[in-house]
């Protein structure tokens, strides 16, 4: 009985030791030359991945875009890596329905975007949709035809983002074109949805173009009631609330980048923007000039010091002739 028990202990510890072995689930990390490769390593990967790229690529079509829902997957470029979209101006926006940014973290979605240059998209570089998240290491986006980034509802949390020239908005004149950095927004097609957009900041945000490097979508297809901000306790940059309007700012509190005015009934829940305030000692008054000359030229003042000082030599003088006299 004594050596069955031992046995059924050694089993037990046994089993216990290969436990961990039968771990099937770790996460992959895949490298790609190309992008038949890459976009295959996107599409098979599990949840946890990631995928790396070795060399830029250019898509060609809509059904390369980079879409991801239900999994958690990191794309990281290697070295000096940019992924090209497909920009086509001719195309009239109108009939862009649909996903056409470059990455899309869709519902479900946890994307991490490092080491990347993203380019001339027919949409925007990356988009958080429909509670979906997506962060930005390191990552410059330029050149897309709305904007660089939307936060469709979504998460966007920015490390490290650098932003070029993006966007093709007609000002109210309908004459010029302006910069759309981030975009926030929840289109109406999701309205009943209870996600609303929101940025973390974490780092670092950077624009090439000083104007609406944060952009509140204003037109007809837009239904956005509430924004969500957050800065971490160690970001460098911050985004704060400024009465109808956000600002950027640096380590110094110092305004980097204000935003477009938000619709009047937008709820934003953030923290506050307080200016700087220059603090200085306070400096004791100077004795006004004239009431200096006054003292040193006073006529009275003068006179009045020659009488006291004749007065006080009689009176010595004085003092002395009694004595003497008192003593001859």
């Amino acid at each position: 009985m004594k050596n069955l028990k031992t046995i059924l202990s050694m089993i037990i510890v046994g089993c216990c030791a290969f436990i961990p072995m039968m771990n099937v689930d770790a996460a992959e990390t895949y490298e790609a030359s190309s992008k038949e490769d890459f976009l295959n390593y996107i599409n098979t990967s599990a949840d946890g991945d990631t995928v790396k790229l070795t060399t830029s690529i250019t898509l060609d079509n809509v059904n390369e875009i980079i879409q991801i829902t239900n999994k958690e997957i990191t794309i990281e470029g290697v070295g000096d890596v940019t992924i090209t979209g497909f920009r086509d101006d001719a195309i009239d926006k109108s009939t862009l329905i649909g996903n056409y940014s470059i990455i899309v973290a869709g519902e479900g979605a946890k994307v991490h975007v490092k080491n990347l240059s993203l380019e001339r998209s027919q949409k925007y570089g990356v988009q958080a949709y429909n509670g979906g998240y997506a962060s930005v290491e390191n990552v410059y986006i330029n050149d897309c035809r709305y904007g660089g980034v939307l936060v469709n509802a979504g998460t966007v949390e920015i490390i490290s983002l650098r932003l070029g020239f993006n966007g093709s908005n007609k000002d109210e004149t309908g004459m010029s074109v302006l910069n759309n950095g981030i975009e926030i927004s929840k289109s109406n097609k999701i309205a009943d949805s209870d996600n609303q957009p929101s940025i973390i900041m974490n780092g670092t945000l950077n624009s090439d173009v000083s104007e609406n490097v944060i952009y509140f979508a204003s037109d007809e297809n837009d239904g956005t009631t509430e924004f969500f901000i957050e800065n971490t306790a160690t970001t460098t940059d911050k985004i704060l609330v400024n009465d109808n309007k956000v600002v950027v700012t640096d380590a110094t509190n110092e305004v980097k980048f204000t935003s477009n005015e938000m619709k009047a009934d937008t709820v934003v829940e953030g923290d506050e923007y307080v200016p700087n305030i220059d603090v200085t000692d306070p400096v004791e008054p100077e004795t006004p000039v004239e009431e200096v000359k006054n003292e040193e030229v006073n006529p009275e003042t003068s006179d009045g010091i020659l009488l006291f000082l004749g007065l006080t030599v009689v009176g010595f003088a004085g003092t002395a002739l009694a004595y003497r006299r008192l003593h001859n």
